[in-house]
């Protein structure tokens, strides 16, 4: 898919510059010579990339970048910026411009920021989707979810879960063990054990009176969430209500 690129300045040659170079690099190139045209703009179509000039005239090209920021767009913007305004430029990347670039352009800078640019806007939709079908997954599970960190608080909580314990988004913020002392979510203190003995992974088959008053088969595993450095940031716990217990004559 062809990227679009957006680019604001006020001086015409800036806008050919850009234009030539990025379309020899087979990029969609739209350009405005104007504050109200770029807002005109980006109104009417989505882009992948905006370079945007610092001063517009007399106005702001900082109006575009908190439009963009405020409207929550996943696109990289790029202040083009004269010697004296690289200072402003660095202070635009403190409140969220992806880089900067000066004048005058240089062709191997400007395609190299470009390339950073849009792969950072790739990644930034990709973990965008990514983000959305674990959320669809942690709503849809059958089995229970929670989420903690590495203190063993709980983060997130599922459905699921709020159902086989009866409990509701109070326990967010409370350690297991804290849990583990109050009634119906005494099982969850199991988890203290596994998670400190390192069996991750590992299936445990408890049985226990629930929400409901029944004597039910719970089935507990735990995973562990690391960094890239492999420190532990917090765990997963499933949960499977395997129903209700048969009763022995």
């Amino acid at each position: 898919m062809i990227s679009r690129i957006l680019v604001v300045d006020d001086e015409e040659n800036i806008r050919f510059t850009f234009d030539s170079f990025l379309s020899d690099e087979g990029y969609t190139v739209t350009t405005a010579s104007s504050l109200q045209e770029g807002k005109k703009l980006l109104q009417e179509q989505e882009f992948d990339l905006i370079f945007l000039d610092i001063l517009l005239g007399r106005e702001s090209g900082l109006e575009i970048l908190r439009e963009v920021r405020e409207k929550g767009l996943q696109t990289p913007v790029v202040m083009i910026t004269g010697a004296p305004e690289v200072e402003t430029a660095a202070e635009a990347v403190r409140y969220g411009a992806f880089d900067y670039i000066p004048k005058p352009i240089m062709q191997e800078n400007l395609l190299r920021v470009a390339r950073l640019a849009l792969d950072h806007k790739k990644l930034l939709v990709e973990n965008e989707t990514f983000k959305m079908r674990l959320e669809a997954l942690f709503r849809c599970a059958r089995e229970g979810i929670f989420i903690t960190d590495n203190e063993l608080k709980v983060a997130e909580v599922n459905e699921a879960a709020k159902e086989i314990f009866g409990c509701d988004d109070s326990i967010v913020g409370k350690r297991l063990d804290e849990l583990g002392s109050d009634g119906s979510y005494a099982t969850l203190a199991k988890f203290n054990d596994m998670i400190k003995a390192r069996f991750e992974c590992e299936i445990y088959r408890l049985e226990g009176v629930y929400p409901t008053g029944n004597n039910r088969n719970i089935n507990l595993s735990d995973s562990p969430l690391p960094t890239h450095e492999g420190v532990d940031y917090g765990y997963v716990l499933i949960i499977r209500d395997e129903g209700e217990v048969s009763a022995v004559a």
